[in-house]
């Protein structure tokens, strides 16, 4: 059986990857960036996870691609979201993109694999908006975690071994 992980974030890397790779099939990489990792197994869906159209188009590659097993996503502080024009950011911007953009791709792939394995990548310098964020998933997920027992949700450092 083929397994897929997702990659949401912007600072995939190719040492990352090939951790992913040990215990996965593929890995599709959510991404703005235009970084190319030049590995055959890591497919690229580039979308701004902080816009509608980015949101709907993640959804509906949930809808029409294997339903991943794993999904990691980064949190990162405010000042390293990129956005689809590279323009100054606004708290409505982080916000879209950290908080709205994520959650709806967390219920989206809970909805369709109940026993999905989710990381959160927490930043080694967080800020007052990482710190935020990553308090409200925690929270999120422990609500997720009684409607969903089998789902697992964890919360890694950046850098720490993302092999599950």
């Amino acid at each position: 059986m083929r397994t897929t992980c997702l990659y949401i974030g912007d600072r995939l890397s190719f040492d990352t990857a090939m951790q992913l790779l040990m215990t996965h099939d593929k890995v599709v990489w959510v991404t703005v960036s235009d970084i190319d990792l030049e590995i055959d197994a890591v497919d690229r869906l580039s979308l701004h996870l902080g816009s509608i159209e980015g949101q709907a188009r993640l959804l509906d590659w949930f809808r029409q691609a294997d339903t991943p097993r794993s999904i990691f996503c980064e949190l990162s502080t405010f000042g390293y979201i990129e956005t689809e024009s590279s323009e100054v950011r606004s708290a409505t911007d982080y916000l879209q993109t950290q908080i709205v953009g994520v959650t709806r791709a967390l219920e989206a792939a809970l909805s369709l694999n109940p026993a999905l394995m989710w990381s959160f990548i927490c930043p080694l310098e967080n800020d007052v908006w990482s710190r935020a964020c990553e308090d409200y998933f925690r929270a999120l997920s422990e609500g997720l975690s009684v409607a969903a027992p089998e789902a697992q949700f964890t919360f890694v450092s950046d850098g720490q071994l993302l092999v599950v």
